[in-house]
């Protein structure tokens, strides 16, 4: 019962933090509701799954939430979302039992539904960071969180039906309970580890690494302790990875079986084809065996000229090589650029959208860099990226910073070491930008009187309107056009 009533009180919110977020809310209420009057006469009218994916154009963020929700099915990646997918069943029943009551699928409204809670909670959870953890003023706290939803791919993350909103939740959550402990010398239990690890990482595989990164900052050596280590770390990281693999294997591993056999069969028919056109035209060839021979070559040549084509399609022309083609490997990138991709990327496009190839997928028409137009972007970038540098000064000998840089670093070594994702690094936005504003409160919390503790407000709210006006605009626009 005391759990209990931890959790409750964890989730009220009080009137401070009501009225500070209510701007906020509403902001995102609108947000929401045009994304949803955007695509209601496709989404709202349709049982078809593959609707979802034909249809919906946000970058290159995915509607398979909206899908899952429409019928129940693994639409993820099971081995980096390995309970994504079972965490939405009870959405799936309240979807069907409301289509039985309205005739719509109403999947949009109960996901922008969650998203505002998530909103709410994610706001909330990063406000009480930087107040109670770093030890900001109130009116500064709230300045960085409004800082945080004005990044552009932040704004994108809570009006999406991607992973991504939970995932940034989960984690603001996980940040603010290890700072708190951190605060007092607590360490987190077992069973408060493996509930954490299960919802970050069944959300997305790689943010449980970073909920036991954070377990390992908080708990310190008595993370190392036999009964947490076995009980704690390796029992449910197995336990997951054998759930996500029991998927595979009984879910997605016959519908690969069955495509398999689908491609044979058309090779199969295609080759046939070819046999005949050869049979029914040479003048030269008499022999079966001459005639299979020269239909297997042209064959060969046609499949070929396919590939080629298909190598200048936007999906393949825009990935890097990767360290193989199979496994894991094949989710890497190690020729894009990497400056290019920290300057119009990393931290370009997630904090400032382009006007250019505005909201668009690279994977099938958007170019993998795009510059600005206007030097004022790049200067925006470069001064959000030094107080960046200089909060990390300010905070150097902060634990709970370098936990939080701990947790980005994980996320950079991935998509910069890796290169996972890199040639749409901003959609992953979620996994870590939300810990720049917190690492620029170091700064406030060492200048908290003066004139210059009144130059960084100023700049700061300079900052947020810059960016609240900017990507709004750009957001608004692309969702009513």
């Amino acid at each position: 019962m005391k759990t209990i009533f931890k959790i409750f009180r964890l989730l009220i919110i009080s009137p401070r933090e009501w009225l500070v977020s209510t701007p906020l809310m509403a902001y995102f209420t609108w947000l929401n509701y045009l994304i949803i009057d955007k695509y209601a006469d496709i989404f709202m009218h349709t049982q078809k799954t593959s609707d979802f994916y034909d249809h919906f154009r946000v970058s290159g963020f995915d509607a398979l939430i909206y899908s899952t929700m429409t019928q129940w099915h693994l639409a993820f990646f099971v081995h980096r979302h390995p309970l994504l997918a079972d965490l939405l069943w009870p959405l799936t029943q309240l979807n069907s039992l409301l289509y039985s009551w309205t005739g719509l699928n109403m999947a949009p409204v109960i996901m922008a539904v969650l998203l505002m809670l998530m909103t709410l909670y994610s706001f909330v959870f990063i406000r009480r960071t930087m107040r109670e953890v770093i030890g900001m003023k109130n009116i500064d706290a709230t300045l960085l969180s409004y800082l945080t939803f004005s990044f552009g791919y932040l704004t994108l993350t809570y009006i999406v039906p991607d992973h991504f909103a939970p995932s940034m939740t989960l984690l603001a959550l996980t940040m603010y309970l290890a700072g708190k402990k951190m605060q007092v010398g607590k360490s987190f239990t077992i069973l408060q580890t493996v509930v954490l690890f299960l919802l970050t990482a069944g959300v997305t595989m790689s943010n449980g690494v970073k909920t036991l990164l954070m377990a390992l900052f908080t708990n310190g050596k008595r993370f190392f302790r036999p009964a947490y280590l076995v009980l704690g770390v390796i029992i449910p990281v197995a336990a997951i990875w054998a759930f996500a693999q029991w998927q595979q294997n009984t879910y997605i591993l016959p519908r690969e079986q069955q495509k398999a056999a689908k491609r044979r069969a058309q090779s199969a028919a295609e080759l046939r084809a070819f046999t005949k056109a050869v049979a029914d035209t040479t003048t030269t060839l008499y022999d079966s065996a001459s005639i299979a021979l020269e239909a297997r070559r042209r064959y060969q040549h046609y499949l070929w000229e396919v590939h080629e084509r298909n190598m200048k399609d936007p999906w393949n022309a825009h990935k890097g090589k990767p360290i193989s083609k199979d496994g894991f490997g094949a989710w890497t990138d190690m020729t894009t650029p990497r400056w290019d991709s920290m300057v119009d990327n990393l931290f370009g496009e997630t904090i400032q959208l382009h006007e250019d190839y505005l909201l668009q997928d690279t994977l099938r028409s958007r170019p993998v860099f795009i510059s600005y137009r206007s030097w004022i972007n790049y200067m925006v970038e470069a001064i959000i990226v030094l107080l960046f540098a200089i909060g990390i000064w300010m905070g150097r000998r902060n634990r709970f910073l370098w936990m939080c840089l701990s947790c980005m670093a994980f996320d950079l070594a991935l998509y910069l070491g890796l290169g996972f994702g890199l040639n749409e690094v901003y959609i992953m936005a979620a996994h870590w930008a939300f810990i720049v504003p917190v690492v620029i409160g170091f700064i406030f919390h060492h200048h908290q009187k003066g004139l210059r503790h009144l130059c960084l407000r100023l700049l700061a709210t300079l900052l947020t309107l810059w960016l609240w006006i900017w990507n709004g605009w750009l957001i608004v626009s692309y969702l009513t056009q």
